[in-house]
Formats: C-alpha cells, sequence, structure tokens
C-alpha cells in the first residue's frame, strides 16, 4: 500500500499517537529520564525562596520544603528504610503527607497510600499486600479512630520495649511513626525529623545518587469492584513526566495560584497536583477535604487562578449558599473529568472558561488524554476528552474481535507507552489480563475516537444496561438527562425487571429551587431517545455517594434501588 493511502486508512481507524514534541513543553527538561530527588533540586533553584505549598495553618517554600524532606529522609535512613522497601501513608491533605513522598523517593523506596475511606480491613489487607515494613500516620482522619484500628490489626503495638513493632498479622510491619500524638510503642513524626540529625546530607546523597528514575514511586490501589483492589505500580519519572506534561495541556505556570482538593492518597493530589507543582513552580493550595464554603473563601481571597477538582467538588461548589456571595473573577484555568453538561456549568457559571476535559486512570499514572487550554476549541474541551499526551498511544478496539474499530465506533479504550504501569505489586496474572504481548493496557473503559481525532469517554465496558435484549450505555441516557434545564447530574443503573430482565433507573439531582416529577423526566427521555434506552423508573436525590476520590459509586446505588424496589413492591 502507499504510504498516503496507508496514512489516509489508519486515519479512518480509532488509533491516535500523542506527538513525539509538543511546542510549549522545553525539549532541555527531560522528566522520563529523572528522579524525584533531582526534580526538587530543579525546583529549589528556581523557586526556593517562593511560596510553593499551602497548606491550612501551614505554608512552606520550595527551600523549607526541601529540608524537612531532608529531614524526614535522614530519619528514614536511621530507621532502615532503603531501596526496594514499601512504606504506607495513612494521611489526609496535610504537609507531612507531601514530605513523606519526597522522603522515600529519595531513598528508592514506595509510597503506599491509604485511603482515608477505607475499613479497618481494607486497611489491613493493603498493609499486607503490600508487604509494608513502616507506617505513617495519624490519630484519626474523618471519623475514624486510627490508633485504635491499629491497635486492633497489631495488639502487640505498645508491649514491646524498644520502637520494634513485632506483629503477629502485620509480620512485616516494624516502624510505626505517629503525627502530633503521644502513642505506646510508636514514634512521632517529629522525634524521627531529629532522628535525621544523626545522618549527614552527604549520606543521603550517596543513597539518592543510587535511586533509578524507572524506580517505583507509589504503589497505587485501584477502586476494588468484585474483589479487594491491586496495588498498580508506578515509577518516579512517569509520574514526573505525567503531571508536567498534563500541567502545560492545561496552561498552567509559575504565575499561578492553583486549588486542589484532590486527595493526595489518590494520583490526582499525589501525582497531578503535587508534581505538576514541583516541574511547573505554580503555588499549591491544598485542601484536607472538599469544603465548598472553604474553596470559596480560598478563591476569592488568595485570588485563586486555576482550579482542579472531579464532578461533586465543583457541583458542591456550585450548590453552595456562599456561591453567589464570593467573587471568583481570579479564575481562569483548571482541569476536570465530568460529562459535557458537568464541564459546560464550569465554564458557563463557575467562570472557568479555559477548563480541560481529560482520560485517565491509575494503570496509567494517571493521564492518558487532556484536551489543550488555548489550542482545542471551546465545544472539543468541553464535550470531548482531548488528544494522547506526547508519546503515548490510544485506540479504541472492538471487545469481541480486539481488532481496532473504526472512528465514531464504541469499543474498549486501550493504552500503550511510556505512561503505562510496571504492573500490580505481586499480581502477575492481573497484569499479564491488562497488558498484552504487544504493551497494550485494556482498560476496562469504553469510548470511541471521533472523526476529527479526539478521545470521548463513554463509560465502563460493563457499565451497559440488558434491556430485553438491548444493549443500553448507562452514560449516554445520563448525558441525555443532563440537558434537562432542571437536573445537574444524573446517574443510571440497572434494576431487574420482570418483563425485560433489567431496566434503567434513573437518580437525578435537581438545581436549587426545582421541582420535577418521574413522569416529566420519563417523557423528556421519551422524546428523544429509543423507547428502550427510557429509564423506566427516576428517583429524585439530594447527593450521592462517591468514593475517596469522587467517583459516584453505582454499585451501592443499584444496591439502594434494588431494596426499594422490592419494599414498594410488596
Amino acid at each position: 500500500m502507499r504510504e498516503g493511502a496507508a496514512h489516509e486508512a489508519l486515519d479512518r481507524l480509532a488509533y491516535l499517537r500523542g506527538p513525539e514534541d509538543e511546542p510549549g513543553m522545553p525539549s532541555d527538561v527531560q522528566w522520563d529520564k529523572t528522579t524525584l530527588s533531582v526534580a526538587l533540586r530543579r525546583c529549589v533553584a528556581r523557586w526556593g525562596d517562593r511560596e510553593l505549598l499551602v497548606f491550612p495553618g501551614r505554608s512552606l517554600t520550595g527551600s523549607a520544603f526541601a529540608e524537612e524532606v531532608s529531614r524526614l529522609a535522614r530519619g528514614l535512613m536511621a530507621l532502615g528504610v532503603g531501596p526496594g522497601d514499601n512504606v504506607a501513608v495513612w494521611l489526609a491533605n496535610l504537609p507531612e503527607y507531601a514530605v513523606a513522598e519526597f522522603a522515600l523517593a529519595a531513598l528508592g523506596a514506595a509510597m503506599v497510600p491509604i485511603n482515608i475511606r477505607y475499613k479497618k480491613d481494607e486497611v489491613e489487607f493493603a498493609l499486607r499486600q503490600s508487604d509494608s515494613s513502616t507506617l505513617i500516620f495519624a490519630p484519626a482522619v474523618l471519623k475514624t479512630d486510627c490508633v485504635a484500628v491499629l491497635r486492633e490489626m497489631c495488639p502487640e503495638l505498645g508491649q514491646q520495649s524498644d520502637y520494634i513493632l513485632r506483629s503477629t498479622t502485620l509480620p512485616q510491619l516494624k516502624n510505626v511513626i505517629v503525627l502530633g500524638s503521644n502513642v505506646a510503642g510508636a514514634r512521632s513524626y517529629d522525634d524521627v525529623l531529629r532522628l535525621g540529625d544523626s545522618r549527614t546530607r552527604a549520606e543521603l546523597d550517596r543513597r539518592e545518587q543510587e535511586v533509578r528514575p524507572e524506580s517505583v514511586l507509589v504503589l497505587q490501589y485501584t477502586s476494588g469492584t468484585t474483589a479487594f483492589p491491586k496495588a498498580a505500580m508506578l515509577t518516579q519519572a512517569q509520574t514526573l513526566r505525567n503531571a508536567y506534561q498534563m500541567s502545560c495541556r492545561a496552561g498552567f505556570t509559575d504565575q499561578d495560584r492553583l486549588l486542589s482538593a484532590m486527595p493526595m492518597f489518590h494520583v490526582g493530589g499525589s501525582v497531578c497536583a503535587l508534581l505538576g507543582a514541583i516541574t511547573i513552580g505554580y503555588r499549591l493550595y491544598m485542601s484536607p477535604n472538599v469544603d465548598a464554603a472553604e474553596t470559596l473563601r480560598l478563591i476569592e481571597e488568595e485570588r485563586i487562578t486555576a482550579y482542579v477538582g472531579l464532578e461533586p467538588m465543583y457541583l458542591a461548589m456550585r450548590n453552595h449558599e456562599d456561591f453567589n456571595r464570593r467573587s471568583r473573577k481570579s479564575l481562569k484555568k483548571g482541569w476536570s473529568a465530568g460529562t459535557p453538561a458537568i464541564l459546560r456549568m464550569v465554564a458557563q457559571d463557575i467562570g472557568i472558561r479555559n477548563i480541560c476535559s481529560l482520560y485517565g486512570l491509575s494503570e496509567a499514572s494517571p493521564n492518558v488524554c487532556i484536551a489543550h487550554w488555548e489550542k482545542d476549541p471551546y465545544e472539543k474541551r468541553i464535550s470531548t476528552m482531548g488528544r494522547p499526551q506526547a508519546g503515548t498511544e490510544v485506540k479504541v478496539v472492538d471487545p469481541a474481535s480486539g481488532q481496532v474499530a473504526a472512528r465514531e465506533v464504541r469499543g474498549e479504550i486501550c493504552v500503550r507507552g511510556w505512561t503505562v504501569m510496571k504492573g500490580y505489586y505481586k499480581n502477575l496474572a492481573e497484569t499479564s489480563r491488562v497488558i498484552d504481548a504487544e504493551g497494550w493496557l485494556h482498560t476496562g473503559d469504553a469510548g470511541l475516537i471521533t472523526e476529527d481525532g479526539y478521545l470521548v469517554w463513554t463509560g465502563r465496558l460493563k457499565d451497559t444496561i440488558r434491556v430485553g435484549g438491548e444493549n443500553v450505555s448507562a452514560v449516554e441516557v445520563e448525558h441525555l438527562l443532563c440537558t434537562h434545564p432542571k437536573i445537574v447530574t444524573a446517574v443510571v443503573v440497572g434494576v431487574p425487571d420482570k418483563r425485560y430482565q433489567e431496566v434503567g433507573l434513573a437518580y437525578v439531582q435537581l438545581k436549587l429551587g426545582e421541582q420535577a416529577t418521574e413522569d416529566e423526566m420519563i417523557e423528556y427521555c421519551k422524546q428523544r431517545l429509543a423507547v428502550f434506552k427510557v429509564p423506566k423508573h427516576v428517583r429524585f436525590v439530594e447527593s450521592f455517594p462517591t468514593t475517596g476520590t469522587g467517583k459516584v459509586q453505582k454499585f451501592m446505588l443499584r444496591q439502594q434501588a434494588i431494596r426499594d424496589l422490592e419494599q414498594s413492591s410488596k
């Protein structure tokens, strides 16, 4: 086939390749060959005297941050933490979290983030499965008494004559470090900092030089659905490059004041937000939780120029009583993963006209595609997930045949390139299942590639409702419902039905002050959808159950829907 004809044939397929070199990304900054320690030194050299990280009650300049990182790294080194060790961090969005991430990276150890919403069995599973030798935690997160949970798992804590834990349940766990509280058998965080003074900077420098860019930075546990979660191994180099390129696409610079409520126990906070600050130099404001009133106050008083978050965070802001009392004139940029209706609300109501939509997952460290804040038209930034990051490939395949689909045809999204994880920790079978012999990561997400080369995410492959033999995309119905002028957002789940086996049930959140009926919503859908796609039931709610990263937990909604329908049929 002639070269021109080959390109033309490829253009008709659902395949995209990110640019090798992208304008606006300096070619001399090769983050794919860099460690976090080198990145931090570059950051200090350029922005050391400037405020870099701002947390409630405490801010750090680049130099102050680097100094605390050095002290903690040396303290951990004195405790025996070294290359190949896995260290669990069970904290909310606190300065110590950021310090721990860089201190562990300096030693060649991997961070194991513990979701602050985890219950005792989930925490125990993560600590055991990851072989964590050290735990850094706070006495309490959210409403969880972490000390009580830890003592339930390890009753030996406090019984030892030294600070070495000898646990029957968690035999790998040796060091326990607690923030701001005296816990018998555990060292305090401040004590570990002081212990760092017993080791010289030269010793730490030698250790840092041994760390390679391909060293694992984080074991990121994915959201479990049918089983316990799996730990994606992400390296220092790929996370640095990912955060940098993502920030460049979003238009962030060292003049921006960026506010993030993304949790640091997830790559949205620990990679996208934090490593973006280190590589780009913006001033990063980190919120410990999603507090809409505090978010609006910070935007106004700190003149925040960029905000990053997920759908529930933007919705909470828009629906708060302070929304029209606070100024948001400084806001210009941001990114989010959301429906076109939500992104349009972010742009038009909240005022972030340069909002960039994106697509990513933990196994891809995490961003795969993101729109360009300046080059992509407004409608493309709202209605698609943009194009692949530089140096990566994306294709959409037919789930049955595995063949690349045609453009505009829905299938499974697959990703290949430097952004793909090393694999799942101690889970070769699952790694082999999702990464094929050619290096393609099979995401389990459904999507399509438009005729003009943009990715559109359409939900999970399994997020399909089987109505009387017809497959219905829940996301398609959700998008349609979100065009209703009274609706803020909607979630559609499948529920059992005697006649059709399964039908759709829509959970709908109305705009403030609006009222609607079930029949009204169903009629709206009937006028715009094939009859088998129309939800049979509609329920109105004020909020949705979400994970710690802000994703709606559809399985919980489905369970609730089934219970409600069973009760109403009695």
